[in-house]
């Protein structure tokens, strides 16, 4: 069965950001095949999974909204106890290298520093990824 893609022009009101074009709405199964492919030991931006995404189906972006919900109910869902966790959704940080704000930022945490990465408290109480800079995934 073919998926049929959701693509949009860019609202007028995103426009003073990314200009004019076209903007990808992906669903939950796209996102989640984009972070399957994240190795260990590096982190994916959602801005570049949602740059990929676009290329992919010939979108100019994804939208920024729509990527940070999924990548939040499918951290929530996946860290529910007895389901599988094995997607690396804990790879997957905001663009200013803070984890996202979801039920399951404890799993992201154990994940990440499992992983070797060095996580910081900000002065605000989010979380911050220290060495991510270095360690950024390219799609």
């Amino acid at each position: 069965m073919k998926r049929t893609v959701n693509i949009v022009d860019i609202p007028v009101k995103m426009e003073k950001f990314y200009g004019v074009g076209k903007m990808l709405h992906p669903d939950i199964e796209m996102v989640e095949s984009a972070i399957r492919i994240i190795p260990p030991g590096k982190l994916a931006l959602m801005e570049a999974l949602g740059s990929k995404l676009a290329r992919d189906v010939g979108a100019d972006i994804s939208c920024p909204m729509r990527i940070a919900n999924a990548v939040k109910k499918i951290s929530e869902k996946r860290s529910l106890p007895g389901k599988d966790n094995t997607l690396p959704f804990w790879r997957v940080i905001r663009n200013n290298y803070l984890l996202p704000n979801s039920k399951s930022t404890w799993l992201c945490i154990e994940r990440l520093e499992e992983e070797g990465f060095e996580l910081i408290y900000t002065e605000k109480g989010e979380i911050k990824v220290n060495d991510a800079q270095g360690r950024l995934f390219r799609f």
